[in-house]
């Protein structure tokens, strides 16, 4: 009988870690930290933060990152007003999962050259690299 519930427990655990471990969001849309800041060295790019103004007032990966808090009702108009479609946009945040929800916002409404920085600043700031 002991038996039967601890593999019952595990069962359960593991559903659990499973489901909140997880995202689904499509790989295919994501850069590296590594990606992006090769490209900063070599183009001119756009990059939209989508954090809290609390998050940004703690350091941006590129000082001149357009803003867009991604948990405020107009945030799709907000982001979607100050951007191009036909031009490649990075999308981070600050573990990568807000700006994959984003990207996937963005693309639906035809903003096919948004990226999602994997990762989001937490990875740039591990990877080393300075913020502004």
């Amino acid at each position: 009988m002991k038996l039967n519930k601890l593999t019952l427990v595990i069962l359960m655990l593991s559903s659990i870690l499973s489901f909140f471990g997880c995202n689904n969001f499509p790989k295919e849309n994501n850069v590296t930290v590594q990606e992006l800041h090769d490209v900063l060295a070599n183009d001119e790019v756009i990059v939209l933060d989508v954090r809290t103004p609390e998050e940004i007032a703690q350091g941006k990966i590129k000082s001149d990152a357009l803003e867009a808090n991604f948990f405020e009702d107009n945030f799709i108009e907000k982001a979607t007003a100050q951007l191009p479609k036909d031009k490649d946009v990075y999308v981070y945040c600050k573990g990568g999962t807000r700006s994959a929800k984003a990207v996937i916002k963005l693309r639906a409404l035809g903003f096919s050259k948004t990226h999602n920085v994997a990762g989001g600043i937490r990875a740039w700031k591990a990877k080393g690299f300075e913020v502004e």
